[in-house]
């Protein structure tokens, strides 16, 4: 009998290079340095929940309020550049590994129509869980409904029930602030939570950390601690899909600040 196990991945940059924010920005007349300090005040204000800061620029900020329309958030979804093996990696997890069958989803702060656009001959969009919004005539008004701090936890539990699927059969990956309350609710539950990012405070509530800029290495340590596969068939499953690892690199790090 398969194993079911629900598979959800973050977007900006998990399964993308860079975020959809600076597109956006760039769009509008605004360079990449007005960006990060308009995210810096909200976050120092705390006025929204973490990874939800694009969103409320859209509605609230006047270089964005008014400015945003429907059609303009599918051409970023156009322009993000997605990290290698994006593609290969949900086909994958779709066709199953052994006897393990995975349904992959994203849930993402980044607004739907962007990371539709971005993935749309990659993932269905109904596996698409990204921030909506209230438009007037083809114009962002108001925020429907984020996908950012602790919304994607809600979020999470809808599709746990959707799929049908134990706690422990969960598998997350992410890379900043706006998926720590996520992954602490999925690891108080013994599932299974891996980061792409070498941040200090990610590596603290996630079972693993993988960097590369390839995708296909978050396989590595499903295939390790799911399949219970050693290094030298986690070698060879990689060679004989075409793709074999060239350098792989391991070490426990401890990050320290001694008075």
């Amino acid at each position: 009998m398969k194993k079911k196990i629900l598979f959800v991945s973050d977007f900006d940059k998990t399964l993308s290079t860079g975020d959809v924010g600076y597109i956006l920005s760039e769009k509008l007349g605004i360079s990449a340095q007005a960006f990060d300090d308009k995210i810096k005040e909200i976050q120092r204000r705390n006025i929204v929940q973490l990874g939800g800061e694009l969103a409320h620029l859209m509605v609230r900020d006047p270089d964005y309020a008014g400015k945003v329309s429907k059609d303009l958030l599918y051409e970023v979804g156009k322009e993000v550049k997605l990290k290698k093996g994006v593609a290969e990696l949900i086909k994958i997890l779709s066709d199953g590994i052994d006897n393990n069958c995975f349904t992959p989803y994203i849930v993402s702060a980044a607004p739907k129509e962007c990371v539709e656009k971005a993935v749309e001959r990659i993932l269905p969009a109904d596996n698409v869980y990204g921030t909506t919004f209230i438009y007037k005539d083809g114009i962002v008004q108001d925020i429907e409904r984020t996908n950012a701090g602790h919304a994607k936890v809600a979020t999470l539990d809808m599709l746990k029930e959707k799929e049908n699927v134990p706690r422990d059969a969960i598998i997350y990956v992410g890379d900043g602030s706006s998926d720590v309350h996520v992954m602490l609710h999925i690891l108080s539950y013994n599932g299974y939570t891996i980061t792409v990012s070498p941040s200090p405070y990610m590596g603290h509530i996630c079972r693993r950390t993988v960097i590369s800029d390839n995708v296909l290495s978050i396989l590595v340590p499903i295939l390790e601690d799911f399949l219970k596969y050693d290094q030298g068939k986690i070698r060879s499953y990689f060679e004989g899909r075409g793709h074999p690892i060239l350098e792989w690199n391991r070490a426990d790090t401890e990050w320290l600040d001694v008075a």
